[in-house]
């Protein structure tokens, strides 16, 4: 049985290019009400998640494993805690690398 594909990391920007399809999401929280987040995309856009019950947004900074919805939100399928000192400018470098002339390093 083949593994499954690493969800391949995006910003807000390029999110609208993987709609249906699992994403990693880095970014910083912006508002948690328990029924829903926003974080904050290394490019600086706004992304609004779905969590799954009994996630966890208590940490300055997460990666949001999920489906992009078609309204650009994402459905949670995992979250990780990235900590409270995190370098989104660099993070959002890395993204940019992996969609541009390195793409094929990261397939």
């Amino acid at each position: 049985m083949a593994e499954p594909a690493p969800a391949p990391r995006v910003n807000k920007a390029l999110m609208a290019g993987y709609i249906n399809r699992t994403v990693a999401l880095v970014g910083s929280m912006e508002s948690w009400t328990g029924n829903s987040a926003v974080v904050k995309a290394s490019d600086g856009g706004l992304v609004t998640i779905h969590p799954s019950p009994g996630a966890d947004y208590s940490s300055k900074f997460v990666e949001v494993i999920g489906q992009v919805q078609p309204d650009g939100s994402l459905q949670e399928f995992k979250c990780t805690s990235y900590g409270d000192d995190f370098d989104l400018a660099n993070y959002d470098k890395l993204v940019a690398l992996m969609h541009g002339k390195f793409a094929p390093m990261f397939v």
